[in-house]
């Protein structure tokens, strides 16, 4: 099998990417990477090597370390570069206010979700505010010299606040608001509540605006927004199997305006108590709510009010959910015409603890540290529906909706993170919104302009993955190799649970085509080999099917590998572990051997 190896021309293990690229391990000097394009937003997400949600972000901010530039100084004397900074660098700054209300600000144009952050330490004052300007103005005081457990004052219009130890006197202090932004300030201050002294001084360093309810990694700008994490064109590398697989799936939409922020106009609560950024979810930040049923017999639920959906289509409604001393969570959907329209899972074991007919389909994955994504599937019946969250201490038994009342103890409850609404029959990965629904775009993923790695007159192409559903619009493409047109390509490809093979040549699909069935939840290997003498496809190590005497292609006539059907029309929505080709006809035992599970 070594030797088989290494007469492979073209090896795709996920491993190394950068934005627009897939690396491939062979060649190894770019001719063979895949061009890789998904779109020009940050709504895709993935598992990372550590098992948390990794996701886009941006600092929304410019000149986010000059502070003489964009930032406008308002009773301040010019800022001071050079300074000694939290990080062990000189990158820090000194301002020096000379009147009441001394400020830097910068003009911003946001809206939705979004936390301001920056560094500071202590000099003269050891007081400041950070707002964000507009209809509403949002704002917090810190004290930069008390306890971190004291440290702040008094605050308004705030979602949530945070001061962290940077070190040698530093603190990070942050605050995460919603609503449309139009200034972004930090005040120098005298007290809780106090700006109006006339001096006053403190140091400062790198400041950040992103969407969302925590500061995510600082990231350096200068003329324009700069992005960080998952980014528009970067391959999704998986882990979430334990070792990286490339993670390709539809466009799906998540229409669900606040996916992460519940107590917004969007959602409404009865008898239930929330509070932002109480637990560590699964992106390994603390950003997870905590809502907690009061202390009095009612449903303890939020409701997700209006959702737009066409009459006839297939849902797929999830959330991640923690038991915080209940250990059920329960869906409801207000507007299906039937008597018991609920799910309910078990978040302590992990499983769905009642169905009704009104589902499709029901799941729980376990996202580890205690988190489990739950998720089900409905046709809608209405154009507008309500759906309703509720957290449980019991079981759900029977049909009367009016055993889903209880008392509350005021304490207990479970943590949420991560609402997802989407048109599809399965749950596709994260898509986080912060005011707005967000759509993750189908990508494109191909290497062109390979024919020197490719043998058009004899080869073998081998792919190992699994597919992401049985349910789909129409075929769902593995691996393909082509001549960058509909004219000639060979395509191994899925009708809902079948593995088919076929060919085309010269604009004419050939006649022989190989089929096998596969189980959809499982990683599965496929080998084809090719030649004029016969074509054999093998599956899991076994020899499944040969076609003789086939009818292939003239010399130099493939050019292109492609997770699509050839012409990058159709594409895959699967999860791939590797993709090899091989410019010979392996044996048959080489196939077996690769093949094997």
């Amino acid at each position: 099998m070594s030797n088989a190896l290494e007469a492979a021309s073209l090896i795709m293990v996920p491993s190394g990417y950068e934005d627009g690229t897939l690396a491939s391990v062979k060649p190894n000097d770019g001719t063979g990477d895949f061009t890789f394009s998904r779109g020009s937003n940050l709504s895709a997400t993935r598992i990372n090597e550590q098992g948390y949600i990794e996701k886009g972000y941006e600092n929304l901010l410019l000149q986010s370390n000059t502070f003489d530039t964009t930032w406008t100084q308002v009773s301040l004397l010019p800022p001071t570069s050079g300074q000694a900074g939290y990080d062990g660098t000189n990158d820090a700054w000194y301002f020096e206010k000379v009147g009441a209300f001394g400020r830097l600000q910068q003009s911003i144009s946001t809206s939705g979700v979004q936390t301001l952050s920056v560094y500071l330490k202590a000099k003269d004052s050891s007081w400041v505010s950070l707002q964000a300007g507009g209809a509403n103005t949002s704002r917090q005081y810190f004290d930069l010299t008390a306890p971190i457990e004291t440290a702040k004052g008094s605050s308004n219009n705030i979602i949530s606040s945070s001061i962290e130890d940077a070190g040698d006197g530093w603190r990070k202090c942050s605050i995460t608001y919603e609503g449309t932004k139009t200034f972004a300030y930090v005040y120098i201050a005298e007290g809780n509540g106090q700006v109006n002294g006339t001096s006053g001084s403190l140091y400062i360093q790198d400041a950040m605006l992103n969407q969302g309810l925590v500061a995510y990694p600082y990231i350096e700008t200068t003329a324009a927004p700069v992005s960080g994490g998952i980014l528009e064109d970067m391959p999704r590398l998986d882990w979430a199997s334990g070792v990286p697989s490339l993670l390709l799936e539809p466009s799906r939409t998540n229409i669900m305006p606040y996916s992460e922020y519940f107590d917004g106009f969007s959602f409404n609560t009865e008898d239930t108590t929330l509070v932002a950024n109480s637990e560590i979810g699964p992106e390994g930040l603390q950003n997870a709510y905590k809502i907690t049923a009061d202390a009095v017999f009612n449903y303890h639920r939020i409701r997700q009010i209006l959702i737009s959906t066409s009459i006839g289509s297939s849902y797929t409604i999830s959330i991640f959910a923690k038991s915080n001393g209940h250990n059920f969570i329960l869906f409801r959907f207000s507007q299906i015409s039937a008597s018991n329209k609920n799910v309910s899972f078990n978040i302590s074991t992990g499983e769905v603890d009642f169905q009704s007919s009104v589902f499709n389909n029901a799941a729980v994955e376990d996202y580890g540290n205690g988190w489990y994504r739950c998720w089900a599937t409905f046709i809608s019946d209405d154009p507008t529906m309500e759906w309703n969250l509720r957290s449980q201490p019991t079981t759900q038994i029977g049909t009367d909706d009016g055993i889903d009342r209880y008392t509350g103890d005021s304490e207990s409850g479970a943590y949420i993170y991560g609402a997802q609404f989407e048109e599809g029959s399965y749950p596709t990965s994260y898509i986080p919104t912060y005011g707005v629904s967000q759509t993750r775009l189908q990508y494109s993923a191909f290497a062109s302009n390979v024919a020197s790695l490719i043998d058009s007159t004899q080869g073998t192409i081998f792919f190992e993955g699994k597919s992401l559903s049985s349910v789909l619009p129409n075929y769902n493409y593995f691996i393909s190799l082509s001549d960058s047109t509909s004219a000639n390509r060979m395509e191994i490809r899925q009708i809902t649970d079948e593995v088919q093979f076929l060919w085309r040549v010269n604009n004419s699909y050939q006649s022989q085509i190989i089929t096998i069935g596969i189980t959809i939840t499982d990683f599965w290997k496929v080998a084809l080999k090719y030649s004029s003498t016969e074509i054999k496809m093998f599956f899991n190590g076994s020899l499944v099917d040969t076609i003789s005497s086939p009818t292939l292609y003239s010399a130099n006539t493939l050019n292109r590998v492609g997770f699509d059907d050839g012409y990058n029309n159709f594409k895959s929505n699967n999860k791939v572990k590797q993709v090899l080709v091989f410019p010979t006809a392996l044996s048959d035992e080489e196939c077996i051997q690769l093949t094997t599970v």
